[in-house]
């Protein structure tokens, strides 16, 4: 288990109206993050599309922005309040939100592939999810999240969309592989602990292009198109 005691009074931290913030700048940066999912949620929401592949996208944002408000604030902010734990929503949500958006991937994929593959891309999503939220309950440790991530954004997603584009050129795709890089290069700044400081640390670094990611994503889920003859997509111009 990763229960490491932490000395909360080397943390930088700011007082306001009387209440302690931990890594106030992470807290701003996460924030930020936030605000970016909402807006994508929202925008998605106008278009009205009612399919699974697009329902299951813009809820992607709402998951992720929970994510990211919850860490901010939980797993930052108020960390000396709630411990570790208090990390594990923050976590669930984030996960939840990434196999949403590799489950629209695989609606995405499901027309071009036989519907015996179709099924088992369906059926790993659900097992993997199932996995690794187990896995975070029973180690509490960050890592389980990343690599996670990693399986469901950099792998299932990316790999999905790529065949995806080879076979149709998918506007959506594009923004997807930029997002996907945006993803690597947050990834890389945390794992590198590239800092100027404790005001502007590697959590904060790699939150901006995190944001930027989420952006792209959003970009991808708005023009995605689905190839399946089952089902009559209602679209709205997009304003």
């Amino acid at each position: 288990m990763n229960d490491i005691a932490i000395d909360f009074s080397k943390v930088h931290q700011i007082q306001l109206f009387g209440i302690t913030i931990l890594e106030p700048s992470s807290v701003l940066s996460s924030l930020m993050m936030t605000a970016v999912c909402v807006y994508g949620f929202v925008q998605l929401n106008k278009l009205g599309r009612t399919h699974a592949m697009y329902k299951q996208t813009q809820y992607f944002f709402l998951f992720m922005g929970l994510a990211t408000a919850i860490g901010g604030i939980l797993g930052h902010g108020f960390l000396y309040l709630t411990g570790q734990p208090g990390k594990i929503p923050g976590w669930f949500s984030s996960m939840i939100a990434v196999a949403l958006f590799e489950r629209a991937a695989i609606w995405h994929v499901k027309p071009l592939l036989s519907e015996k593959i179709g099924k088992y891309l369906g059926w790993l999503n659900y097992v993997e999810l199932s996995i690794f939220f187990v896995l975070a309950l029973v180690t509490l440790n960050f890592i389980v999240v990343e690599v996670h991530a990693f399986y469901g954004l950099f792998l299932m997603l990316c790999l999905i969309e790529i065949y995806v584009y080879r076979k149709k050129k998918d506007p959506g795709s594009r923004y997807i592989f930029i997002a996907t890089f945006l993803g690597a290069v947050s990834a890389g700044f945390h794992a590198l602990k590239f800092s100027f400081g404790p005001w502007f640390n590697y959590n904060d670094i790699a939150h901006i292009p995190m944001a930027l990611s989420i952006y792209y994503y959003y970009l991808g889920a708005r023009d995605m198109r689905y190839y399946g003859s089952d089902v009559l997509v209602r679209e709205k111009q997009i304003q």
